[in-house]
């Protein structure tokens, strides 16, 4: 790989600061490896774990739910 190519990795730091041996191992890094950290621009999300954030969605109550399914089914077998 070149000097100027990038491969980004997602790792994620334990609560002492370290990078857990397996996530290392995971992406083919090696014991002795020397790695450069860049901080990203837009922190990700402790809580999640999928890239990117869900939209927000409306409460909906299970009685409205039920009938937007029931509505969607009779769409479905007019069609």
């Amino acid at each position: 790989m070149a000097a100027n190519e990038h491969t980004d990795h997602e790792l994620v730091m334990a609560p002492d600061g370290s990078i857990p041996a397996e996530q290392l191992k995971r992406l083919g890094v090696r014991p002795g490896a020397h790695l450069r950290v860049v901080q990203s621009a837009s922190p990700i999300s402790a809580a999640g774990s999928i890239a990117g954030s869900l939209p927000h969605l409306p409460d909906v109550s299970w009685k409205d739910f039920q009938r937007a399914s029931e509505l969607a089914r009779e769409d479905v077998a007019s069609a």
